[in-house]
């Protein structure tokens, strides 16, 4: 079955649970826990391919490169974020034919203007209502599998809570197969939306889903404290991630055992205060598919 089908399938089975993965062994353990989608995230992926911001440094071309890597690495959908489509209505139109042939399941574009930023940084702007359609119509035109997923992000909650919801049905009428919100620039009851208690969080989430007449991806935010992601799927979203969350337990990991080393001399009081499997380097060749290139050699190897 393609990847994009096998997605498709997910789609309407409920609410999508994807790890975000920013490289072939991340999404290696991603399957390997039992994850049956994966987000591409764009977040990760510059910090860890370029040691750089969330700021769109990547290239089109980096991008491919890397999600074709990552959709051989697994047997599972991917979905990756193409940023605003790398220029032009024509640069959309080549970014989708791209993706596809890297292996993606599907991808989904956002109508920030040039430069874009991370949602976390202060900045942003969008395009008009017209540019932004003009992207998603290049990238809706673009594809050759009708099961290719595009989703379709809005960062106007830059203006406002009305141009998110406007936007996101122009987006759906246009052919968006799901549409992706941002949400950090909007309040709620006067609140921004950073400082909200949980509860508000959620009931901010469902109103906002009700008004928007269509299927909702989630921002990449974990469930608010005291929440889970079943929680998420009850208030109506149709594909969550955890946009930091491997990124951010990897740095700390990294960051912890590097500093033992450079203070002490040594790993092993890291390694006893943190135990687990991928200490063991036989288990992490294991995990990237040992077993499998063992079997292929012996089997293509007459000499062995």
């Amino acid at each position: 079955m393609r990847m994009t089908t096998k997605l498709r399938g997910l789609l309407k089975n409920g609410m999508v649970i994807a790890a975000s993965c920013y490289d072939p062994f991340t999404s290696r353990l991603a399957a390997l826990a039992g994850f049956e989608a994966i987000h591409l995230t764009g977040f990760g992926l510059e910090a860890t391919m370029l040691g750089a911001p969330d700021l769109g440094l990547v290239t089109m071309s980096e991008l491919t490169n890397h999600a074709a890597r990552m959709t051989s690495a697994v047997d599972v959908p991917i979905v990756a974020d193409v940023d605003t489509g790398f220029g032009s209505v024509m640069n959309v139109h080549r970014t989708i034919r791209e993706m596809e042939r890297a292996g993606v399941a599907g991808v989904h574009i956002e109508d920030q203007a040039l430069p874009k930023r991370c949602p976390l940084l202060a900045g942003r702007r969008t395009v008009s209502r017209t540019e932004a359609l003009d992207r998603l119509k290049a990238a809706l035109d673009a594809r050759t599998d009708p099961d290719f997923v595009i989703v379709a992000r809005t960062d106007t909650d830059t203006i406002s809570y009305e141009e998110v919801v406007e936007r996101c049905h122009l987006f759906l009428e246009a052919g968006a197969d799901l549409v992706m919100p941002m949400v950090l620039g909007l309040k709620h009851n006067g609140t921004p939306h950073g400082q909200l208690s949980p509860e508000d969080s959620l009931a901010f989430s469902r109103a906002l889903i009700k008004a928007i007449s269509g299927p909702v991806m989630n921002t990449g935010a974990s469930p608010p404290k005291g929440y889970k992601v079943h929680d998420l799927a009850e208030v109506g979203y149709a594909f969550t991630f955890f946009v930091n969350s491997a990124l951010g337990a990897a740095a700390n990991a990294v960051a912890a055992v590097f500093k033992e080393i450079t203070e002490k001399g040594n790993d092993t009081g890291y390694i006893a205060s943190h135990p687990g499997p991928y200490h063991d380097a036989l288990a992490v060749m294991r995990a990237a598919r040992l077993d499998h290139f063992v079997d292929l050699e012996k089997r293509f190897s007459s000499d062995l």
